[in-house]
């Protein structure tokens, strides 16, 4: 099953072919980072990911399509190390009694127990519209709702949940607060999963845009907002935009992350697969050799992530030389 929660998204193309493999919705449960107040959490259940300054978590999993993302909310292959929720973003309130029907929402959705998530969830929401009316812990509960139904495969109740603890966020904060650029990240990551890529582009713009205002312009979330970005637009087929948004994306992350991150990896990664597809292969050669060489440190020589750029570069290497390749 996949986290709920989409940190960062990453696809790969072997032979131009778009495959999407995702991390993250994090419908919920998400591991974000508040306002830069909370420790990281690692894209990797084994390892964390060790940044110069304090970063929202980048997560992968191993789904293979959009189409087969729709289920989720646990960590393990999603690698969502810890429990915490979109709570973290925004300051925890001053009722313990929502704060821990929160958290509990929050942990049953990681573990995969979707009777209990729910449980906990319409306590926390009777509770919170009762207590806290137009409050951060409302919003908290609301987006743990939306979660909740992304899990069950119910995507219209869970769109609207989405836009619901969004607006709900900014109501009770800001619409520049950091627990805002959260919320709209996870909406336009919902969108990303069912392939309204149009829809998802101009919330994570937005998102770009808050965290940049308020943690400066090398913050690794910022990073992680332009990847997300780049993403997005290279499969609107925005390849100046994208190609722009990777390369500033990677100049952060060698900035402020260790050499061995394995967010290096992917976003070296994306930039090849955004090269590919123009048909600009020398550039993708050089792109997924890098690759190769930072998944070898991130990973390991024999570890799928390495075994996997290999493979894309061994694809781009034969067709740039006239011969066939098996994938």
């Amino acid at each position: 099953m996949l986290s709920a929660n989409l940190n960062e998204i990453y696809f790969y193309s072997l032979r131009n072919s778009m495959k999407i493999k995702t991390l993250t919705l994090a419908i919920t449960t998400a591991m974000f980072l508040g306002a830069g107040s909370m420790p990281a959490f690692s894209a990797d259940t084994s390892k964390k990911t060790t940044a110069k300054a304090p970063a929202k978590s980048a997560s992968k999993s191993s789904g293979k399509s959009v189409a087969k993302t729709k289920s989720a909310a646990v960590a393990g292959v999603a690698g969502i190390a810890g429990v915490s929720s979109i709570a973290a973003v925004a300051a925890m309130s001053q009722t313990p009694e929502l704060d821990a029907l929160n958290t509990s929402c929050a942990h049953e959705l990681t573990q995969g127990s979707l009777p209990k998530a729910e449980e906990a969830c319409n306590k926390a929401l009777a509770l919170a519209e009762k207590t806290a009316p137009n409050s951060k812990p409302l919003a908290t509960a609301i987006s743990h709702q939306a979660s909740l139904f992304a899990a069950q495969d119910k995507p219209q109740e869970a769109e609207a949940a989405y836009k619901k603890a969004l607006a709900t966020y900014e109501s009770a904060l800001n619409p520049n607060h950091l627990a805002v650029a959260t919320a709209l990240s996870q909406l336009a990551g919902f969108y990303f999963l069912h392939e309204r890529f149009a829809e998802a582009a101009p919330l994570y713009s937005r998102a770009l845009a808050i965290d940049e205002r308020a943690l400066g312009s090398d913050h690794a979330e910022v990073a992680k907002d332009l990847y997300n970005l780049s993403t997005v637009n290279s499969l609107l087929g925005n390849y100046k935009d994208a190609e722009a948004q990777s390369q500033r994306c990677l100049k952060i992350r060698e900035k402020v992350l260790a050499a061995n991150d394995p967010a290096i990896v992917r976003t070296l990664d994306r930039m090849g697969e955004n090269f590919a597809l123009q048909g600009r292969m020398d550039e993708a050669l050089r792109a997924y050799g890098l690759a190769v060489t930072a998944s070898e440190k991130a990973h390991g020589a024999d570890a799928d992530e390495t075994q996997i750029c290999k493979t894309k570069l061994a694809s781009v290497q034969s067709q740039l030389n006239g011969t066939s390749s098996t994938p």
